[in-house]
């Protein structure tokens, strides 16, 4: 890896820009000394050695080997220092918090990628009332906040994921089928509820966000070779998903690209409350799916994410009701895929959610229309494959993109680190 610097840059920019490249270069390697650091960035030695000392000014660095002793970082030191360095996590953190259909996580991180908050949640969420939702989100944001500062942490800025509708750069939820939302601005609610955080508060699509979590699992497996285009698709709140196409998620001209559960599978079926009709997420969404499971009553009980659980065990173990609903809606899902595959030419499809589960019984025909394509396998992987990250991958995925601009950029944090 070599460093490139645009040449608009002026001498500033440019030693801003390396700060950056020092650290974002830390943080994918783990640790590093600085010969390594500017063997592994293209920079100068002494340019790293200069970076190294802002960045340990800073609070951004720190020694690996916590048996150094302190001065040996510091930049009057004379000679070569022998420690090696990681990104430290300089006591701030950014939240997550995602929401579904009967459930709420919440995941933090520390600058440095530490784990600082990971919790599921099984609530009654509001249907159709946004107010009354924010309300809960409020509650375990607040509570979060409250966690990490009594460990001495600031949250610096707060990410929310949703299924819903959501223009690039805005937190406006134009609408959320799952939720009865439309024209909602989840950031605006949320600000009036939540203490007032340094980077503010962004918004990101559920699926998207799960759908860049399994394009970084495919490309960090050795066995899938150079993987640029997939597609992802899950059945948890309704039916979503993501599609990356040339190494970028597809937006659309208003960041509402890719609904595959509103693609009509049945013509003349039934209404979905989208307005059309024989929408795949009425026919084959885990609200159909647990009915004719006869599943009901349990979601009534336990919520929708115990409930599809519930269906995963039946079907494991044999029960006629469930594996004959799982049975009906593989059908429509290979009629959804197929027509996805023979649209964007995906390397891979890969099924989350409780489809993760079935993924075999979905396979047979998708795969002989990628066969058809010549993309049924890729450097000898299977091109169909079941979702390796868990609930938590989507807001996982939020927090690190978040983490990650601050490391690119870190001027950004110099404010709030100064006022520490």
């Amino acid at each position: 890896m070599t460093n490139s610097v645009p040449a608009r840059l002026v001498s500033s920019d440019v030693r801003e820009h390396n700060l950056g490249v020092v650290l974002t270069h830390l943080d994918q390697v783990g640790t590093a000394g600085r010969a390594e650091i500017a063997e592994g960035t293209g920079l100068v030695r002494g340019s790293v050695t200069t970076l190294v000392s802002d960045l340990l000014e800073l609070g951004l660095v720190r020694a690996a080997d916590t048996d150094t002793a302190a001065d040996e970082l510091s930049p009057a030191r004379i000679g070569r220092p022998r420690a090696r360095l990681e990104v430290a996590g300089t006591g701030l953190a950014v939240l997550g918090i995602q929401f579904a259909v009967d459930e709420v996580l919440v995941f933090a991180t520390d600058l440095a990628g530490r784990i600082l908050a990971r919790d599921e949640h099984h609530v009654r969420t509001p249907i159709g009332d946004p107010d009354a939702l924010v309300d809960v989100l409020a509650e375990y944001v607040n509570r979060a906040v409250r966690d990490l500062q009594a460990t001495g942490c600031t949250v610096v800025a707060l990410e929310v994921v949703l299924p819903g509708r959501i223009p690039t750069g805005t937190s406006l939820v134009t609408s959320s089928i799952e939720f009865g939302w439309f024209g909602v601005d989840i950031g605006r609610l949320l600000a009036v509820r939540v203490p007032t955080f340094a980077y503010g508060i962004a918004v990101s699509n559920d699926a998207n966000m799960a759908a860049y979590a399994e394009f970084d699992s495919l490309q960090r497996d050795p066995s899938t070779g150079r993987v640029t285009d997939m597609i992802y698709v899950k059945s948890d709140t309704g039916i979503g998903g993501g599609a990356i196409v040339d190494g970028r998620i597809l937006h659309g001209a208003r960041g509402a690209a890719f609904e595959p559960g509103h693609m009509i599978v049945q013509p003349h079926g039934p209404r979905c409350e989208c307005g059309k009709d024989g929408c795949l997420v009425v026919v084959a969404g885990p609200t159909a799916v647990l009915h004719a499971a006869g599943l009901d009553g349990f979601r009534r009980e336990h919520g929708l994410p115990e409930a599809l659980d519930e269906l995963v065990r039946r079907a494991a173990a044999g029960e006629s009701a469930a594996m004959a609903a799982l049975a009906d809606a593989a059908q429509w899902f290979r009629i959804a895929l197929s027509n996805l595959i023979v649209t964007l030419e995906p390397q891979f499809v890969v099924l989350g959610g409780y489809l993760a589960a079935f993924a075999d019984q979905l396979t047979p025909r998708v795969e002989s229309t990628l066969a058809i394509l010549g993309t049924d396998r890729v450097a000898g992987a299977l091109a169909i494959r079941a979702s390796v990250n868990g609930r938590l991958a989507a807001v996982q995925t939020a927090v690190a993109e978040r983490r990650r601009v601050f490391l690119a950029d870190p001027t950004l944090l110099r404010p709030v680190l100064l006022a520490q």
